[in-house]
């Protein structure tokens, strides 16, 4: 084999890994997982001073599983005047599959979400909820099994 045809070689190789990277980048999905990621930039703190009373009343996981539930537990004194609030399950690897539930009072700090409206696999839950005029907040990674 001559020269000329070692750098055909190396000149297809190249090419075919180049377009092989191609299709690879055009197939990746760029999703944010907030669409207004940059208005909430700007809100952030409100998220910040949320957690901050949390952490005041309580630093526990909110959140357990039962065999077809999954639970969040509102810690006691943040629950009883219950403005407003959602609880929002966002998988990062598909936004299809994002489940969001709004809180209302019921009496007790216990919400319970089926797993019938949650895949298998890694949600990121945020809870946000206001009670008495206090806003509260809370992020926790979970495994839906």
């Amino acid at each position: 084999m001559n020269w000329g045809h070692k750098i055909t070689i190396v000149i297809v190789v190249f090419l075919v890994a180049m377009v092989s990277m191609v299709i690879v980048a055009y197939r990746q999905t760029n999703d944010m997982i907030d669409e207004n990621y940059y208005t909430k930039e700007l809100e952030y703190q409100k998220i910040i001073d949320a957690r901050r009373n949390l952490l005041k009343v309580s630093d526990n996981n909110l959140i357990s599983q039962g065999p077809d539930i999954v639970l969040v537990h509102l810690p006691v004194g943040t629950y009883e005047k219950l403005e407003s609030g959602t609880i929002e399950f966002l998988r990062p690897d598909d936004k299809s599959k994002d489940v969001f539930t709004a809180l209302e009072w019921t009496g007790h700090n216990r919400i319970e979400i089926p797993k019938s409206q949650l895949h298998r696999g890694m949600y990121r839950a945020r809870i946000k909820w206001s009670s008495g005029g206090i806003p509260f907040y809370k992020e926790e990674t979970l495994f839906v099994e």
